[in-house]
């Protein structure tokens, strides 16, 4: 398709006024002018103006109303559908692709003016059309097509803007006919349709005015090889634009016509049609390795796409609907190339004396319908040695690259799993674009690496990493691993949503969502771990290297609890380095026992059960937490603590109170308790520590003297004497240590007072009755 067979407009084509209601199908005529102007830009535009003009003067003749006008407008629709069918089978070209958009658009807006024809023709019955009116429109119609036949002449020169007037008045008549339509009653579906016309010519317009601008093309083979060629082609330069036709670039002979070369296929924006079932394709071959080969107005290629020992710009190829084989020194660069059909062949070049080698891959944004090649392994299957950086977008099912710093793989997807291997020292390795691998995937790095797979959710082949003696990895959306994670070599590691999946790590910080059976961490060398929600039961006896332990926990206000919803975690006597414990969200227990090194405790939250027994070092705790409401109670245990100084407990509803044998506990406050739990009597139980208080016997009454109560007194038991009060039978068992600064139980100070009347229950083992508790003061 030569520039001079395009359309040329050179004046803009008025549509006839004449008032009233035929303004309606005037505008309708001008419509249809426009599908003749989009019709006439792609195949054959003479011939269909001819067969127009023979249907419309035969329409002219014979027309009965305004049936007749909406068949003969269905014939055109069917013109213009044969010349969207022939579009189609052109390749996807920026231009190419707009006229198929505005073709489809015509397609649209026909169905719509008949609709809008046969509404006009209910609403011509009721206003009194005539035959002779519509016959007056058809005729000036035929003019009008007839006037844009004769301007197929004119020059190339004057086509868009000629072009750009026309579509300007037919939008001018446009409004006039909507206006028109809106003075009538009935018509607001026609109203609404003439309206989404008006969008659509304006799409038209800007699509059209892409296809004039890249209009210039030549039918036929296009071979540059030799200086005779080069002359040739040169002198038809403004055909160039695209060619219907295999391009041919061979600069062996034209090692000193290069910038003639360039002047001749710069310009190029595409490589369309085929040759019986063969797509056109472009092959480029040089020996220069310094002056650039200057192809950047390339955009599509219908076929294969091949270049070899050139150095070239080429970067703004888009489309290849073959395979692409790219073989030359340097780096190959497609920011811009988004399909190959075929296979893709990015060759390895090896580095000599006198060639860098493949030093760096960007093909970010490719999907390729085939297989992926480096010109020696089998599909998939990828090295690089000496590339820095590799950026592409899928294909990949192995990767070694010795010296890169940086690879990207674009691929959401790994169903036969993925290998890299990038040795060098903090090389960063980015698999963001992932979310499943199906398959195993495993990666390796220098010291210091970064692996990212920030969307990642599921790893059901299970992943191993490698990063040498550090580096850090990204397991942001990490859900599920059916297959496991294996890391070596991150210091830090965080799985902010894994809720399934074995993990192996050596890193020293971990912080988990979840923390069960089911993950079952293996962590031999973790300092620190924040832990989410922790299944019913778990221990960190698993993690003897473990210093700090961050219980974040998960909310749970569900009243009953379901069964098992609330965790359990515990730490032992294999916990030897564990100094920091905070813990928060819904615990069931907490159990912390015989951790010899811990120095602090904090809580938070709920934790229905808390255990804190031989904890030698501990002096002090925070204790914030509170109780499961409607459950049977809260518990309490704390004792053996050798340091601990003062408690305070937190929690309400008790069903039982145990702190004993904490030698050094001298202050206690229970004063937290105040509600009733749902069903039974507490027990309480407290000795053996270092709480302190004082005694005054009871006096017997004498004649002349009344009896005088024994009188206790001591903050820690007066912190209780109001809750004990609300239980008819709370189990007691209470014992206090020292007299000032002396060891003296409670129990003996009891058991001396025989003048308390009636005599004490259980003096032996200190305060055991409501009764007994109520002379705390």
């Amino acid at each position: 398709m030569k520039t001079r067979d395009f359309i040329n407009i050179s004046k803009t084509t008025k549509i006839m006024k004449t008032g009233g209601t035929m303004n309606f199908l005037k505008r309708a005529g001008a419509i249809l002018m426009l599908v003749a102007v989009f019709a006439s830009s792609c195949n054959k535009y003479a011939d269909d103006f001819k067969q127009i003009n023979t249907k419309l003067d035969a329409l002219a003749a014979q027309v009965a109303g305004v049936t007749q006008l909406t068949t003969d407008n269905a014939a055109l629709k069917a013109q213009i559908t044969a010349l969207q069918t022939a579009v189609a089978a052109l390749p996807t070209t920026a231009s190419v692709t707009a006229l198929q958009t505005s073709l489809a658009g015509v397609t649209t807006t026909i169905n719509t003016i008949n609709t809008n024809l046969n509404n006009l023709a209910t609403s011509f019955a009721t206003t009194g059309a005539t035959k002779a009116d519509v016959t007056a429109v058809i005729t000036s119609l035929t003019t009008q097509l007839a006037t844009l036949q004769a301007q197929l002449t004119a020059d190339n020169g004057a086509q868009t803007t000629a072009l750009t007037a026309a579509i300007s008045s037919l939008q001018t008549s446009i409004n006039t006919l909507q206006t028109g339509l809106d003075s009538l009653t009935g018509t607001a579906a026609t109203q609404a349709s003439v309206a989404a016309l008006q969008t659509q010519l304006a799409a038209a317009q800007v699509s059209l005015n892409t296809l004039l601008a890249n209009s210039n093309m030549y039918n036929g083979d296009v071979t540059i090889t030799s200086g005779p060629e080069l002359t040739f082609w040169a002198k038809k330069i403004a055909q160039l634009g695209m060619i219907n036709g295999n391009l041919t670039i061979n600069t062996t002979l034209l090692a000193n016509n290069l910038d003639s070369v360039n002047y001749v296929v710069k310009n190029i924006s595409a490589v369309i049609g085929t040759q019986g079932a063969v797509k056109n394709s472009v092959t480029v071959t040089s020996t220069s390795t310094t002056t650039v080969l200057d192809l950047s107005h390339l955009v599509s290629v219908a076929g294969d796409y091949t270049v070899t020992g050139v150095v070239i710009n080429d970067s703004n190829l888009s489309s290849v609907g073959g395979n692409v084989l790219l073989n030359y020194d340097g780096s190959y660069t497609y920011p811009n190339l988004t399909t190959v059909t075929g296979n893709l062949t990015l060759t390895a070049v090896a580095k000599t004396s006198t060639k860098s080698g493949t030093t760096s891959i960007s093909l970010p944004n490719v999907v390729v319908n085939g297989s992926v090649f480096d010109g020696v392994n089998v599909a998939g299957v990828l090295s690089y040695p000496v590339a820095t950086s590799i950026a592409l977008s899928g294909g990949v099912t192995s990767l070694t690259a010795a010296k890169a710093t940086s690879i990207v793989l674009g691929s959401t997807a790994y169903p036969s799993g993925l290998t890299v291997q990038a040795p060098t020292a903090a090389a960063v390795v980015n698999l963001s674009a992932a979310t499943s691998a199906a398959g195993a995937v495993s990666v390796t790095t220098g010291n210091g690496g970064s692996v990212l797979f920030a969307n990642l959710a599921s790893a059901a082949g299970g992943v191993t990493v490698n990063t040498g003696t550090s580096g850090t990895v990204d397991f942001t959306a990490l859900a599920t691993a059916a297959g496991g994670v294996n890391l070596t070599g991150p210091a830090t590691v965080t799985f902010p949503a894994l809720g399934s999946g074995a993990v192996t790590s050596d890193a020293t910080t971990v912080s988990m969502a979840m923390h069960n059976a089911a993950i079952a961490p293996v962590l031999s060398k973790v300092t620190t771990l924040t832990m989410g929600a922790i299944a019913n039961p778990f221990t960190l006896a698993n993690y003897p290297t473990l210093v700090t332990a961050n219980i974040t926990g998960k909310t749970i206000t569900t009243n009953p609890m379901p069964s098992g919803a609330m965790g359990s975690l515990a730490a032992t006597s294999a916990n030897t380095a564990l100094t920091t414990v905070s813990a928060a969200g819904t615990l069931e227990v907490l159990s912390l026992s015989d951790c010899s090194a811990l120095t602090s405790l904090t809580t938070a939250g709920v934790i229905n059960t808390f255990n804190l027994n031989n904890c030698d070092a501990l002096v002090g705790a925070t204790l914030a937490h509170t109780h499961y409401v409607g459950g049977t109670g809260s518990v309490v245990s704390v004792t053996g603590n050798l340091k601990l100084a003062s408690l305070t407990t937190s929690t309400d509803m008790m069903a039982s109170l145990t702190v004993t044998g904490n030698a050094a506990l001298a202050s206690a406050n229970f004063a937290s308790y105040v509600t009733k739990t749902v069903s039974g009597n507490p027990t309480i139980t407290i000795n053996t520590n270092k709480l302190a208080f004082t005694y005054t016997n009871a006096q017997a009454a004498t004649v002349t003297t009344p009896y005088v109560e024994t009188v206790i007194t001591s903050a820690a038991l007066s912190s209780l004497k109001a809750y004990v009060a609300l239980y008819s039978a709370p189990v007691l068992s209470l014992n206090l240590d020292y007299i000032g600064t002396t060891a003296t139980t409670l129990s003996s100070k009891m058991s001396a007072d025989t003048s308390h009347t009636p005599a004490f229950a259980a003096p032996a083992t200190g305060i055991t009755t409501k009764a007994e508790l109520a002379l705390v003061q």
